[in-house]
């Protein structure tokens, strides 16, 4: 990887834990979803949490009863940031998926 993930920020781009699943302009506000549907069997969402690493900021959220939506800012150029999504079913069963998003002029 080349340091032109981080021309007009500053930022670093050192470790890589992990391939991004999308790339967020630091003055971006975007919205990522996350279908559960595969893993209901006929049960529905019911709750929902994210988890969010310091630095992204949680504009907004939402879900139905297959899939929950974020919208996010605050990234930091370079920056790898994993954002994790915590449903629980009517049912009671919990499921986690996450993705990753990576800082980057666009």
């Amino acid at each position: 990887m080349s340091d032109d993930y981080c021309d007009d920020h500053g930022g670093s781009y050192t470790a890589r834990p992990g391939k991004p699943d999308f790339e967020i302009d630091p003055d971006a506000t975007l919205d990522y979803e996350f279908d559960f549907s595969a893993y209901l069997d006929g049960d529905t969402v019911s709750s929902v949490d994210f988890v969010l690493p310091d630095g992204l900021t949680e504009e907004s959220s939402s879900n139905t009863t297959t899939t929950a939506t974020i919208f996010v800012s605050g990234a930091q150029c370079g920056v790898l940031y994993r954002v994790t999504c915590r449903v629980t079913t009517a049912g009671g069963r919990t499921f986690d998926k996450t993705i990753r998003l990576l800082g980057k002029d666009q």
